[in-house]
């Protein structure tokens, strides 16, 4: 009797997929690794974009909210920057997931198979020296790009206290709040 794939199948039982081909395994766990990585370098593009778009966003409507003296519009600038500070938050956690995948999944087991030279992956993997090396060039700028318009517009919108004003402070508190736990949680990923 054949299986589908026109191979002899004996006793009942088929014999094993193509799954089993060593050639096929390791074009299907290159094709995943190549994905990854195309997908990673994709993200981190993204990450950019929101970056750019929450520093040039954000200026601007607290420039407009100084300039009209407007405490409703100063306090739209840190809705916005926590808004995308989250996202951007959500993209270094996909990007660090993925990362510590292909970390597992690829980097270990080719370093201890080619006799322990190192992958960059396997190099990055100590939170430690991640912290050491991005903290200041990177995690600082970043936070602060999500937290300091908040800093300079509850301040100048106290000047002009309404409903609306405070309002969107309890708004801009809460996402200040979550943006802070979500950056705690998540700290070990970013």
């Amino acid at each position: 009797m054949e299986s589908p794939d026109g191979q002899v199948v004996e006793d009942g039982t088929e014999e094993l997929s193509i799954a089993s081909d060593p050639k096929f395994v390791s074009e299907l766990a290159l094709a995943e690794y190549k994905t990854l990585r195309d997908e990673i370098l994709k993200k981190m593009d993204h990450r950019t974009s929101l970056v750019v778009c929450s520093v040039t966003v954000s200026s601007a409507v607290l420039g407009f909210g100084v300039d009209r003296k407007s405490g409703p519009l100063l306090l739209v600038s840190p809705l916005v920057s926590l808004l995308l500070g989250i996202f951007i938050l959500f993209h270094n956690t996909q990007i660090g997931t993925a990362s510590e995948y292909l970390r597992v999944r690829f980097d270990e087991p080719l370093s201890k198979s080619s006799g322990g030279s190192l992958g960059w992956h396997i190099g990055m993997s100590d939170p430690k020296v991640r912290l050491r090396h991005r903290l200041l060039p990177y995690h600082i700028p970043l936070i602060l790009i999500a937290i300091a318009p908040a800093l300079v517009a509850f301040p100048l919108a106290l000047a002009n206290l309404d409903w609306v004003v405070w309002l969107l402070m309890g708004v801009d508190g809460g996402l200040l709040v979550l943006y802070a736990a979500q950056l705690t949680k998540y700290w070990d990923r970013v």
